[in-house]
């Protein structure tokens, strides 16, 4: 199809109806939960299957181009710019035909968008989930980008949903689902990135902190015998994966006294010797029953997370659990500490209130009622979405 008439199919005026969205679906976790979402509230949903680091190719660029004619979508999704080519070649393509593309970071986006030329098109929208870095976001071009927080799949996180006998067996008195991050700070990278994370490691500090104050000039002052631009930002995501994996070797390590649970990968076992790991959780209704089979969920945020809170924080009182995490800005916007949630601001503190938590279960019960009440009303994907939809809907281009 020649291009004037490509323009002309796709000119089609956008949000005249029920919402429609093409997803492009490159096997994110989260992509499934926000296609679950868009269906609960109504709109037509699409999909298209790609890879996580887009290459432009022309067989996939012809297949969207067929998907865009047949679906007629308002516009793209996709999750932390999935599927996008570093060029932004697509980014571009979709811009001359008009197509809104909607990106959702839930992680933080500069160690995936730093370096990755041309994507900061007109036509792209930008979602964070992390408040501090939408300033970084508006230095590369971002026009507009807009705090997002994440939020939970109302059809698996619900006590009506809960399998009983499963929470039964997996629960416990205090457990932790979750990566070590063993696997992306030392398996996954080749030797070369892995040197220069090394490298960033030595020369500035890698941690949340870092990341709100000015992370991104002090990493442009690294040296580093690597020339190309991404392979600073790729060493970035396995400095940050350090990083996290020694914030949660402290935190296992100070709360296994108290019969910390653990499920998760088997690199825990290196991590905190000793530890009670049992095998990572794979069904979809497994995590739900685990929060509410047990007594104490704990929970911590990894390193690329200033102030944001992870998915856990909204999951875990959906499902009528009581929640013990990090002191997150977010977190305490949110909720009230010891109404609705049970914050802690260091590992101590984390061991003391597990330690007077486990031993009050009528304080539990009562913050757990709490919590629920005010995630259902609130903090579900469909609300995300909703937000989502009335930004679009004010800017169509």
């Amino acid at each position: 199809m020649r291009d004037e008439r490509l323009i002309a199919a796709l000119g089609y005026r956008k949000f005249r109806g029920p919402t429609r969205v093409l997803v492009l679906d490159t096997g994110y976790l989260m992509v499934e939960d926000v296609i679950d979402a868009a269906t609960d509230l109504g709109w037509h949903v699409a999909t298209i299957q790609t890879q996580k680091e887009g290459m432009a190719q022309g067989s996939f660029i012809s297949q969207l181009l067929r998907a865009l004619i047949a679906e007629r979508p308002d516009f793209i999704f996709t999750i932390n710019h999935l599927g996008f080519d570093e060029k932004g070649v697509l980014a571009g393509l979709l811009n001359r035909y008009q197509i809104r593309i909607a990106s959702w970071f839930v992680d933080h986006p500069l160690p995936i968008l730093g370096g990755a030329m041309g994507n900061a098109t007109p036509n792209t929208q930008v979602f964070c989930f992390e408040k501090t870095a939408l300033r970084w976001l508006k230095t590369q071009g971002y026009e507009d980008p807009v705090y997002l927080p994440t939020g939970y799949n109302q059809r698996h996180f619900h006590p009506d949903r809960v399998n009983g006998d499963r929470a039964a067996a997996l629960g416990g008195p205090l457990t932790f689902v979750g990566n070590s991050w063993w696997s992306k700070a030392r398996e996954s990278p080749d030797q070369q990135s892995k040197r220069a994370a090394q490298d960033i490691l030595q020369q500035i500090q890698v941690n949340r902190n870092a990341l709100a104050q000015g992370f991104a000039e002090a990493l442009d002052a690294v040296k580093l015998d690597i020339p190309e631009p991404r392979a600073r930002y790729t060493a970035t995501q396995i400095a940050l994966a350090e990083a996290s994996m020694e914030t949660r070797r402290q935190f296992a390590a100070a709360l296994r006294p108290f019969g910390l649970t653990i499920y998760g990968d088997v690199h825990w076992d290196h991590l905190v010797p000793g530890i009670d790991r049992r095998p990572g959780l794979i069904a979809a209704g497994d995590v739900p029953a685990l929060f509410a089979g047990s007594s104490l969920s704990a929970n911590v945020s990894a390193e690329q997370m200033p102030t944001a809170v992870n998915q856990r924080v909204w999951e875990v009182p959906a499902v009528g659990g009581c929640l013990l995490t990090d002191a997150q800005e977010d977190a305490q916007v949110y909720f009230v500490d010891g109404e609705d949630i049970v914050l802690y601001q260091s590992f101590e503190e984390a061991a003391d209130k597990a330690a007077f938590y486990l031993r009050h279960p009528e304080k539990r019960r009562a913050i757990s009622e709490r919590s629920f009440q005010k995630v259902s009303a609130a903090h579900r994907l469909t609300h995300r979405l909703e937000q989502m939809e009335k930004t679009l809907k004010s800017r169509v281009l």
